[in-house]
């Protein structure tokens, strides 16, 4: 349950909470939140809805069901009225979200003047592809 271990400390780090934080809340050991995050050990079915609850999160969420992400794609392209956005925006926006740097840094990019923002569109896009190359 490596998903499950990886939306409970995303979850909690999303929120800005310690191990200790999110064990108070819980009432129960940090060393608990410890083993669950690190995949040792699972919650019970109790604190899965307790967790579900705080989190404001499905449980099928929480052990990373895939068709949550289906019916996710699906109520997003229907508020924008759309059916572009796919499971790859999906994975991009769970990496801003957990790399907050890089979704300051993204955002600062799409504030420049159009010129500015192209050009070093441009560096970064060349940059990450010559990177890409390196490494395969």
């Amino acid at each position: 349950m490596k998903k499950l271990a990886d939306n409970l400390k995303f979850l909690r780090k999303q929120r800005n909470w310690t191990q200790e934080e999110l064990a108070q809340r819980l009432n129960i050991s940090r060393s608990q939140i410890t083993k669950w995050e690190s995949g040792d050990q699972l919650p019970d079915l109790e604190t899965l809805e307790k967790l579900s609850n705080l989190y404001e999160v499905s449980i099928d969420y929480l052990i990373g069901r895939q068709f949550y992400k289906k019916d996710l794609l699906r109520e997003v392209n229907r508020i924008y009225r759309t059916n572009e956005i796919d499971e790859v925006m999906l994975d991009i926006i769970d990496y801003l979200k957990q790399n907050p740097e890089m979704e300051k840094t993204i955002h600062t990019l799409s504030k420049l003047p159009i010129k500015k923002r192209k050009h070093l569109e441009t560096v970064i896009i060349t940059m990450l592809t010559e990177f890409s190359r390196a490494i395969d």
